[in-house]
C-alpha cells in the first residue's frame, strides 16, 4: 500500500539538547581517529544500527576491503584487556583512559609487537588459541596515536574493517560521532522509506480493518490512498522503516533520534545515545520482530511494548500508542535525525472513523489464518446465506460472526486471551486445524506437559505473552522424531527447556544428536542429551527439531609449510568443528583458526626454533567424531 501526498522534507538542523546531554563533559579533542586520521573515512555501520540480534555498538570503519592498516590508540592510557577468539570481536584490544572512558578496537588481523608477544606467551601457557587476558595496570601503557595493532577481518566480521567503540565510565557504549571526528562527513538526512500502522487490540482498526498496514513514503499520487488522511480507530501503534547514509558510502546505517509530534505536542522520542550490553537482546522488542520475519525490514516501533526495559525513550505519552476516537483529528509529524543533526520530516493526518461491518475496499488477506499479537485472524469467502463459523477449543465451541466483510471476503477475529482454538468448522463443513497448545505469560515460570513431551519456561524466557502451537511426531520418511514449535512470530529472550520421549526407530541412539532444520533442509547443531529413551535440549528459536546421525569425521587438508608455518584447512559437514589440538614432537603447538576461511595455521613460541619433526593435529566435531593428521616436517 502506498501513501500519497505525504510531505517528506529534509533539512540540516541542530540537535536538541537532550541528545548531547551526557556528551557535554567529554573533551571533543581528547580522542584521535583510530585509523588513517589524516584522511576522510567511511563507515559501514554506526552506533545503534539495528542488527538481527543486537544494537550495533560503536562504528564500523571501512578499510577499502584490505587488511593490515595501522590501528592507533585513540588517547593516552593502558591496555586493560586483550581477547582472541573465533567469533565475536575476534582479535580485540581494550584501552583504559585517564578520563574514565575506554576504547575498543576489534576484528584486528594482529597486534603490535609487544602486545602480540605477551599474548603468544599466554596462549602457550594456557595451551589455548582463544584467550581473554587482563594485563596489569600500566603493563602496556600507550600514547595517543601509537600503533597498537593492524586492521583485519577476525571474529564474526563479514569483511575487512575496524570496529571502534568509546565506552563511558559505567562501561556503556557511547556514540563516537556525537563526540567528534571530522574524518567522517555527513550532510545527508535520514531516509524514511515506509510507515506502518498497527492495531493494538481486537477493537482497533486502520482504514476499517484489523492488522498491520504499510504505506510507501517514496511514491506520490498512488492508487492505494488518495489523500493525506489515514482513517483509524482505537489504540494504534506507529512504526517506520528508516535508515541513514553518510557521504561517500552506500551502506544503510541506523537512525539514533526520532521525535513524534501529535497535534504539535511532543508525543514520543527515541534517542539511542548509549548502549548497555546486558540489554542488547531487547532489540527484538524495540523492533517489530514479526514484521522483520515477513518483510526482511527492521521497523523502529514508535511505541513501547510490554516487556521492553530499554531507556531509549525519554518521552512516551501513552507509551507512544495513539488513542484515536471517532471523528478525532491527529496531525502527526515524525522527525528522524542522525548524529550530525541532518533531519527528515514526514507529516500526515489520522482521522477517527467509526467501525463498519461492510467494506467497499479490498480486504488484506494473510493466508487462511494469521496471528497478530493477541488476536487470531481467520478468512472465509463471502456467502449470501451463511457466514458463521464454529470454533472448537478445549472447553467446547463457539459460533462467530464476521468482524467485518466485503462482497468477497469475511474476516473473523478471535481473542486468544479468552480462547485457544483447536479447530475451525466452516459453513461448507470443511475443517481447519488450528491446534493452539498453550498460553504462556511473560516474566513467570511455566510448565507445559503433553503426552510425549514437556516444556519449561523460566521468568526470563519471554518478553510478552506467548501463544504457541507445538507437535511431536515421527517423520514418515526418516522414521525419526520431529518436534515442531509454532510459527516464528514471537521473539524469545531466553531458552525453553524441552524433554521429548523418543518414539522413532534408531539403530544406535548414542550416535545421534539433536539438530534444528530450517525450511531449506539445512541442519544446525543443537546438542542436548539423549538418555533413558528421552531427548533433552534447550530451544532458543521456533522451528523444527529432529535427531540426525553424524558418523563422518572432520576433514583435514594440508595447504603448505613455508616460512616456519604450517597451514591447513579443516571442515565438518554436519555437526561442525568443536575443538582442535596440534603437537610438534609431542609438545603443544599454537594453531590460529579462521572459521570463515576454514583455515588453521601454526605459530611457534620461539621464532628462531625451526618447525621440524613429528607434527600431529587432532580435530573433533560436535558429534564426537575425531580426525588425526600426522606429518613428518623436514
Amino acid at each position: 500500500m502506498k501513501l500519497s501526498k505525504f510531505i517528506v522534507g529534509a533539512l540540516l538542523v541542530a540537535l536538541s539538547s537532550h541528545a548531547f546531554a551526557q556528551y557535554d563533559a567529554i573533551d571533543k579533542d581528547y580522542y584521535v581517529f583510530p585509523i588513517q586520521p589524516e584522511k576522510d573515512n567511511f563507515l559501514s555501520g554506526n552506533m545503534g544500527e539495528l542488527r538481527s540480534s543486537h544494537f550495533h555498538a560503536g562504528l564500523d570503519i571501512k578499510t577499502n576491503g584490505v587488511e593490515g592498516l595501522s590501528v592507533l590508540a585513540s588517547a593516552d592510557g593502558y591496555v586493560s584487556r586483550i581477547r582472541v577468539g573465533t567469533g565475536g570481536y575476534g582479535n580485540c584490544i581494550y584501552i583504559q583512559h585517564p578520563n574514565g572512558t575506554s576504547t575498543v578496537y576489534a576484528h584486528l588481523r594482529n597486534f603490535s609487537e609487544a602486545i602480540a608477544e605477551y599474548t603468544l606467551k599466554e596462549q602457550y601457557r594456557r595451551k589455548s588459541f582463544e584467550v581473554n587476558l587482563f594485563p596489569k595496570k600500566g603493563e602496556f601503557t600507550v600514547k595517543k596515536g601509537e600503533v597498537i595493532g593492524f586492521s583485519g577481518n577476525s571474529g564474526s566480521s563479514t569483511g575487512p574493517h575496524l570496529h571502534f567503540e568509546i565506552r563511558g565510565v559505567n562501561h556503556e557504549v557511547l556514540d563516537p560521532l556525537r563526540i567528534g571526528f571530522n574524518q567522517i562527513k555527513d550532510n545527508i538526512p535520514p531516509k524514511i522509506e515506509t510507515l506502518a500502522l498497527k492495531t493494538n487490540n481486537i477493537q482497533s482498526r486502520v482504514n476499517q480493518q484489523f492488522g498491520r498496514f504499510e504505506f510507501d513514503l517514496q511514491s506520490k499520487n498512488s492508487r492505494g490512498l488518495h489523500t493525506d488522511t489515514i482513517y483509524a480507530l482505537g489504540q494504534i501503534g506507529m512504526e517506520i522503516f528508516t535508515y541513514d547514509q553518510l557521504n561517500g558510502a552506500s551502506n544503510r546505517n541506523g537512525v539514533p533520534l526520532i521525535d513524534v509530534y501529535v497535534n504539535d505536542e511532543l508525543y514520543f522520542q527515541q534517542n539511542i545515545d548509549s548502549i548497555n550490553f546486558s540489554l542488547q537482546k531487547n532489540i527484538l522488542i524495540h523492533t517489530n520482530y514479526q514484521a522483520a520475519k515477513e518483510t526482511r525490514k527492521r521497523f523502529n516501533k514508535l511505541y513501547v511494548d510490554d516487556g521492553n526495559p530499554l531507556k531509549f525513550y525519554p518521552k512516551k505519552k501513552n507509551n507512544g500508542y495513539l488513542l484515536v476516537e471517532a471523528n478525532a483529528i491527529k496531525n502527526v509529524r515524525i522527525e528522524a535525525r542522525d548524529a550530525y543533526g541532518n533531519k527528515s520530516t514526514v507529516q500526515f493526518v489520522i482521522k477517527g472513523l467509526p467501525t463498519i461491518e461492510c467494506l467497499s475496499d479490498p480486504i488484506k488477506v494473510k493466508y487462511n489464518s494469521y496471528t497478530l499479537d493477541n488476536t487470531l485472524m481467520l478468512f472465509q469467502s463471502r456467502d449470501s446465506i451463511n457466514n458463521k463459523i464454529t470454533v472448537y477449543n478445549q472447553q467446547g465451541s463457539k459460533v462467530y460472526e464476521p468482524a467485518y466483510y466485503n462482497d468477497q471476503q469475511n474476516v473473523y477475529l478471535i481473542d486468544l486471551r479468552k480462547v485457544l482454538p483447536l479447530e475451525v468448522v466452516y459453513r461448507d463443513g470443511s475443517r481447519q486445524e488450528i491446534a493452539y497448545s498453550d498460553r504462556v505469560p511473560a516474566a513467570s515460570e511455566h510448565s507445559f506437559l503433553a503426552d510425549t513431551y514437556s516444556l519449561k519456561f523460566s521468568k526470563s524466557t519471554l518478553f510478552d505473552t506467548l501463544y504457541f502451537r507445538a507437535k511431536h511426531y515421527v517423520d514418515e520418511k526418516t522414521g525419526k522424531d520431529v518436534f515442531e514449535f509454532s510459527e516464528d512470530i514471537y521473539p524469545l529472550k531466553g531458552g525453553i527447556e524441552v524433554e521429548m520421549e523418543l518414539l522413532g526407530s534408531y539403530d544406535s541412539l548414542s550416535q545421534y544428536r539433536l539438530y534444528m532444520v530450517d525450511g531449506s533442509g539445512n541442519a544446525g547443531f543443537v546438542g542436548g542429551t539423549i538418555k533413558d529413551g528421552k531427548a533433552r535440549f534447550t530451544m532458543h528459536g521456533f522451528g523444527k527439531y529432529t535427531l540426525l546421525k553424524d558418523l563422518e569425521p572432520p576433514t583435514i587438508r594440508k595447504r603448505s609449510v613455508q616460512n616456519n608455518i604450517i597451514s591447513l584447512t579443516i571442515d565438518d559437514k554436519l555437526s561442525g568443528i568443536n575443538n582442535f589440538e596440534a603437537k610438534l614432537n609431542g609438545e603443544w603447538l599454537l594453531m590460529h583458526y579462521e572459521p570463515k576461511k576454514k583455515l588453521i595455521w601454526s605459530e611457534m613460541l620461539h621464532k628462531n626454533k625451526p618447525l621440524k619433526g613429528e607434527f600431529e593435529l587432532k580435530v573433533a566435531d560436535n558429534a564426537g567424531n575425531e580426525s588425526i593428521l600426522k606429518l613428518n616436517i623436514e
